[in-house]
């Protein structure tokens, strides 16, 4: 007899695996186990979709097509670019606004040498800063300008010193020469009149003529270029000791005449090379010795066909005295100089003129 199997008591609502149940869970292929990725038997895990090689998120993101979910992803990326972006534009903003407003950085200390015609008090009032200006909110450059329109100033720079500094530095024009074209103008290295002459600027400063008024404003380029070549000639005859110079004379031709100070003597150069005419010039003033006090005019310029040598042609005054002819035209250049310093006194009484009838005439009211 086969014995008798053993009731097993199951729990109300449970159900008793059948065989086929068990087989069934014994064909079951587990998930592999990949790093930190594993699935426990008995865990509900969504299966992985892959669609064209990519692989497909589960729920609603993976019923989207794919160019959505790319342009979904670069939004979100962009968005958060952008909002970066944006909180570091508010923070500068923000810091800009707290620097330029601050009385931590006012403008309270300037550095600046005096020169010879910009003293501190006229540096103050080109610079034009009242007082509680904050030192970020300045224009330096602008300032620079400012300072450039006085007339000695052949540049300026202002440069910041945190936090409550401005540095100033000038570099002044260094007059030359004088030029006479229409009126005296005060000649600086680069050839280009930087002011009006006026009473005691010139002292042994020689005077440069033959430039065309007109040129001066209609081709100022020529004139330029006639005014470097008589600075070249001054610096040139400046390189050895030689009699001082009152005037260069610089024809529409081009050639160049000299005239000392002393007697006038007329020295032409003509237009050949400077150098050699001046060579001559000293070779001539050596074989004369004490003569060459009397030199008249002296033409430094000829050479001789024949023999191919130097030559110099030269005429002398009769006696060491100071000609006549120089005695008037030093009269003539004292009396031009003081007519012109008489319009000039002339202009600005007009102009004060102008200034008090205008001042009259408003209806505005004055404030202090």
């Amino acid at each position: 007899m086969m014995p008798k199997r053993a009731k097993t008591k199951t729990r109300p609502g449970r159900r008793t695996a059948t065989k086929a149940t068990r087989s069934r869970q014994g064909n079951r292929r587990r998930a592999p186990r990949s790093g930190s990725s594993e699935t426990f038997a008995g865990q509900n895990a969504s299966p992985s979709r892959r669609r064209g090689g990519e692989k497909i998120p589960p729920g609603w993101l993976g019923r989207m097509p794919g160019w959505a979910r790319t342009s979904g992803r670069w939004g979100l990326r962009v968005s958060i670019a952008g909002g970066l972006s944006y909180g570091a534009l508010v923070g500068v903003q923000h810091a800009y606004d707290y620097a330029t407003t601050s009385p931590r950085f006012e403008a309270r200390a300037l550095v600046f040498e005096p020169t010879t015609h910009v003293s501190d008090a006229e540096l103050r009032a080109l610079m034009g800063i009242s007082p509680g200006t904050n030192i970020l909110s300045l224009e330096v450059d602008d300032l620079a300008g400012e300072i450039s329109t006085h007339p000695w100033v052949r540049r300026a720079s202002v440069t910041r010193e945190l936090p409550d500094t401005l540095i100033v530095e000038v570099e002044e024009h260094r007059p030359q020469a004088v030029l006479l074209s229409g009126e005296f103008y005060l000649v600086g290295e680069d050839g280009i009149p930087f002011k009006p002459l006026e009473t005691g600027e010139r002292g042994t400063l020689p005077v440069i003529t033959g430039v065309d008024p007109k040129a001066v404003f209609t081709q100022p380029e020529r004139s330029r270029k006639t005014v470097s070549k008589a600075l070249a000639i001054l610096d040139a005859y400046a390189q050895k000791q030689r009699p001082r110079l009152s005037e260069v004379h610089i024809d529409h031709s081009g050639a160049a005449t000299l005239y000392t100070a002393d007697l006038g003597s007329q020295l032409r150069l003509g237009r050949t090379h400077v150098e050699a005419a001046l060579a001559r010039y000293d070779a001539l003033r050596a074989a004369l010795g004490e003569e060459s006090d009397k030199l008249a005019v002296a033409h430094l310029d000829a050479t001789s066909a024949l023999e191919g040598k130097d030559r110099v042609v030269a005429s002398f005054f009769p006696t060491k005295d100071v000609p006549g002819f120089v005695e008037d035209a030093a009269q003539e250049a004292e009396e031009r100089a003081t007519q012109h310093e008489l319009a000039l006194q002339a202009d600005k009484d007009a102009k004060k003129k102008a200034r008090k009838k205008g001042r009259r005439g408003s209806r505005l009211p004055r404030y202090e």
